[in-house]
């Protein structure tokens, strides 16, 4: 996705229903799928219906309702509103009241520039942000042909981040390639620039962390290979990175999702280290998805705990346990009724906890730690509470 982005002031709402995410504008390019993002939180004084409308405004100041988008009211979606956008507008997720209100619009036209506003109610809430969506008509033909995918890799090992692209007669520009590091709900936001490639000159020293560990693969960059190495992988190195790749008048980008593990033996746990932020008094969701293998034997032993310290390295509190298919969770009397594992069936790889009417005290670092047999695995999960 070619995505552009501005931050202006924050989004307008009345009563305790906030959307956070910021407004900003969005750019893509004609014919790709754009999405628009629209993430929100309730909390327990809102009472009422969830109602999401998206318009389109017009007006010198945005202050004419254009047209109605789509809508989600009473559990059911109506999308058939505007005639131009029939077919091509849907919800992300089919799970809106989890906090999402994100939209998709495929087969993007130049005619679907404009600003759109997301309006989320549950009385007596209300709140609303715009996103201004710019699409471009490239002329050029720079592509990416390396897919969207999600590359694992251990710790300490080389990982290999693939982006092929091509070039035609009409990009005629000079050849400048980006590797940013994305963040945010819907990586909207971006986090860190890895590695540039400008002018025929390489800078890839931008990142502190990444210093001397990232390279280009390919010594002749303008063949169509902009992958890059990361050597020495670190758990911190996991994320979302997007291959930017311009030449006048073409541009293109593509993500690639890393996922670094440590573990001993054949234990590994997929849900990537991650900040979580969560409403005081909703009931939040800390995931730790795992997978065994024929090699671990013996049996298996999960615990949850708080830690602290500089670098995380003392264990302030174990609050939950499943030990030999059995439950223990009255370690920690702050804790003690709130948490609780997601899944009755913990075997099946679904070790994500979830605390209820969460705290302002309950904001830390959270360990999910997986043994069995000869295997044994970490995940660490940042929690922030706001009130």
């Amino acid at each position: 996705m070619l995505s552009a982005m501005h931050m202006f002031l924050s989004p307008d709402f009345t009563g305790s229903v906030n959307i956070t995410t910021p407004e900003q504008t969005i750019q893509e390019a004609q014919g790709e799928t754009v999405h628009l993002p629209c993430m929100f939180t309730l909390s327990p004084e809102d009472q009422g219906p969830l109602d999401i409308e998206w318009l389109r405004l017009s007006g010198p100041n945005n202050e004419v309702v254009d047209r109605v988008i789509i809508l989600y009211t009473v559990d059911k979606i109506y999308s058939d509103f505007y005639y131009d956008l029939k077919g091509r507008v849907n919800f992300t997720t089919n799970d809106i009241v989890s906090g999402d209100a994100s939209i998709k619009i495929r087969n993007v036209r130049p005619s679907d520039s404009g600003t759109y506003q997301c309006k989320v109610k549950k009385a007596p809430g209300v709140a609303k942000t715009t996103i201004q969506l710019t699409v471009v008509d490239f002329t050029g033909s720079v592509n990416i042909t390396t897919p969207e995918q999600t590359i694992q890799e251990a710790q300490g090992e080389t990982v290999h981040l693939p982006c092929m692209f091509t070039l035609s007669p009409e990009d005629q520009g000079p050849l400048d390639i980006e590797w940013l590091r994305l963040s945010g709900p819907n990586n909207e936001v971006v986090d860190r620039v890895v590695i540039v490639y400008s002018a025929d000159k390489i800078s890839g020293d931008v990142y502190p962390d990444l210093k001397g560990r990232v390279h280009f693969t390919s010594h002749d960059i303008r063949s169509g290979d902009a992958s890059i190495n990361i050597t020495n992988v670190q758990l911190s190195d996991a994320g979302t990175y997007q291959c930017r790749v311009k030449e006048n008048p073409g541009i293109v980008n593509r993500n690639i999702k890393l996922t670094v593990t440590d573990f001993t033996g054949s234990v590994n746990i997929t849900t990537p280290e991650q900040t979580i932020q969560e409403a005081q008094g909703e009931t939040v969701h800390l995931p730790c998805m795992f997978t065994l293998s024929p090699e671990d034997q013996g049996p298996l032993f999960i615990d949850w705990m708080q830690l602290t310290g500089p670098e995380n390295e003392v264990v302030n509190r174990m609050f939950i346990v499943n030990l030999a298919d059995k439950i223990y969770d009255d370690f920690y009397q702050d804790m003690k009724g709130r948490v609780k594992f997601t899944s009755d069936n913990i075997r099946s790889g679904d070790a994500s906890i979830n605390i209820s009417n969460v705290r302002l005290s309950d904001a830390g670092i959270y360990q999910c730690g997986m043994f069995h047999g000869s295997g044994e695995v970490k995940r660490t999960i940042q929690l922030t509470v706001v009130g």
